[in-house]
């Protein structure tokens, strides 16, 4: 080793410490980017050749290499965009990029890369792209079963149209009779209808005195119209304990018009107050509401949804009521829960289950490639990806960047002061060759 070498290994430390600084300087310039992980500098010594002595060896030089910080956590911060995800812990979010379109549609690289960049937002196509253009993969939802369909995953899409109307197919309902009522068995011998099928306008007023309220509920038809459904009880058998359940067909009807509807079956029940007939469930054909046709409903009580006891008040006592239709919605947000299950609410109460969020994770993870924009490719070096149990996902929130501003001014004081130092050393040996020029003059 000489002057000569000595200058060489300064070049290399200016190097080192140029490239030391790089990292720094990224490092503060991505300290507010979402989900960013720093980059840190690790030095290797070099040996600049082999000796026979120990007493003869030499520091050698100086070799810079990047160190990656991926598996470091970032402060978690909450936000307020639905669409906005963090991961605490483990994994990474799968994303595609965009390499096209055709006919205006989006086409999709097919490479899947992973980042932990979670500041989604639903595009014109109902796609999740995050900040850097990356669009979010997940497993879509089996609407009928609600699990996922398949384990292949496929770029998340919400149905940012209408979602389709839904009539009624079924009323949930709850009640207790009271045995204990006043109202008296119908004697219709006098009313237009004698056999109950159905109560005339004219009749109304009488068939209310001898009847009580059963509660009334919106149902929807095919199209997503609401239709009121009202019920009302009567007693119409020889025994009191015989029941008729009737709806409003016809609210605008007068005369002879039929204004109430018998949905077609006594309600019979034992000396205990427990229902004998029908046992569980009432289908009430082609059940019509001021012209507005539902279809076929059916009446769905269960074993013990349907009572007769006595109660204060002598009232029909409606314990619960509810039907499956509902209109059209439009898309009002989205929400994730802690096991990645997307679902999208709309404005008519509907929530769908649109996707299921996969995080992976990888045994090397600071032998992935590191993309633009806070993405991640997989190397051989990183192992393939697989699915990950240790992170869950937090919505309406971001992961910051894990770059600390005072740690890297500090590591850029030293880092400057390394570089003067590397600089002193080539002047200092260039004044040297300069000493041993002189001497051979």
């Amino acid at each position: 080793m000489g002057i000569f070498d000595a200058m060489i290994t300064s070049v290399a430390g200016l190097q080192a410490q140029a490239f030391a600084l790089t990292n720094i300087s990224g490092n503060i310039a991505n300290s507010q980017t979402t989900g960013f992980k720093r980059v840190d500098t690790s030095f290797q010594d070099l040996i600049s050749g082999a000796s026979t002595s120990f007493r003869n060896q030499t520091s050698g030089s100086v070799l810079a290499l990047s160190r990656a910080t991926n598996t470091l956590q970032g402060a978690i911060s909450t936000s307020s965009t639905a669409t906005h995800l963090a991961i605490t812990g483990d994994g990474y979010f799968q994303v595609q990029s965009k390499v096209g379109e055709t006919d205006g549609a989006t086409l999709l690289s097919g490479a899947n890369y992973y980042t932990r960049r979670g500041d989604f937002e639903i595009n014109r196509e109902g796609y999740l792209v995050n900040g850097a253009g990356y669009y979010l993969m997940g497993r879509a939802i089996d609407g009928a079963t609600g699990n996922p369909v398949g384990d292949a995953t496929s770029p998340v899409k919400l149905p940012t149209g209408l979602l389709a109307a839904k009539g009624s197919t079924q009323i949930n309902y709850n009640a207790n009779l009271p045995a204990n009522s006043s109202v008296p068995v119908i004697d219709a011998t006098t009313w237009g209808d004698p056999t109950l099928a159905t109560v005339q306008a004219a009749d109304d007023q009488s068939f209310q005195d001898s009847s009580l309220n059963g509660g009334q509920i919106t149902c929807y038809d095919a199209k997503g119209s609401a239709v009121n459904v009202q019920l009302r009880w009567a007693k119409t058998g020889s025994s009191p304990d015989t029941w008729n359940l009737f709806y409003k067909s016809d609210s605008t009807a007068t005369g002879t018009g039929a204004m109430w509807t018998n949905a077609g079956s006594d309600f019979t029940f034992d000396s205990s107050g427990k229902l004998t007939a029908p046992t569980d469930h009432l289908d009430i054909a082609n059940l019509t509401v001021d012209s507005n046709n539902i279809g076929t409903i059916r009446l769905a009580y269960g074993a013990d949804g349907m009572t007769e006891y006595s109660t204060n008040g002598a009232t029909v006592t409606v314990n619960s009521i509810s039907q499956d239709g509902y209109a059209s919605g439009t898309l009002n947000g989205v929400a994730v829960d802690a096991s990645g299950r997307l679902t999208a609410t709309y404005s008519n109460g509907q929530q769908v289950d649109v996707a299921e969020l996969t995080l992976f994770s990888f045994a090397g993870d600071s032998g992935l490639k590191r993309m633009d924009g806070g993405a991640f490719s997989v190397t051989r070096e990183s192992g393939p990806a697989v699915e990950s149990s240790g992170g869950t996902i937090t919505g309406q929130a971001l992961e910051a960047s894990n770059v600390d501003i005072a740690d890297e001014f500090s590591k850029m004081i030293v880092t400057q002061q390394a570089y003067s130092a590397n600089s002193k050393v080539i002047s200092t040996a260039d004044n040297m060759m300069q000493d041993i020029l002189a001497v051979l003059r």
